[in-house]
């Protein structure tokens, strides 16, 4: 049972990352990005959590890696590209619900 239930797990966490999934993502990373700028331009989210994506966008541009791009050159973008999504994921969990809303209604209504 235990092997069956891991086996379910590890198909749910497939469907996750199915091509389908991954093609959606990527058809409205331009929305994620358009709330992302109106969420750090919004004066009603806290300062704390503009300051931190902010910071990461910096960390992303900065020479310095947590993880060094040896023997792999792409291991080191990897620390950027997780501390960008983590800062982001936050923003929009922490921020208020109303103006997260708010947001994610005026860029589906296209203003």
């Amino acid at each position: 049972m235990l092997r069956a239930n891991g086996f379910f797990k590890f198909m749910q966490l497939s469907q996750r990352f199915s091509p389908v999934s991954i093609f959606r993502f990527i058809i409205h990373l331009p929305n994620f990005f358009k709330l992302f700028s109106r969420l750090l331009h919004d004066s009603r989210v806290p300062f704390h959590l503009k300051l931190l994506c902010y910071a990461s966008i910096v960390y992303f541009f900065l020479p310095i890696d947590l993880l060094r791009d040896f023997p792999f050159f792409f291991v080191g973008h990897i620390d950027d590209v997780m501390f960008l999504f983590l800062a982001f994921r936050k923003l929009v969990k922490d921020s208020p619900p109303e103006v997260v809303q708010e947001h994610v209604k005026a860029i589906s209504e296209g203003l």
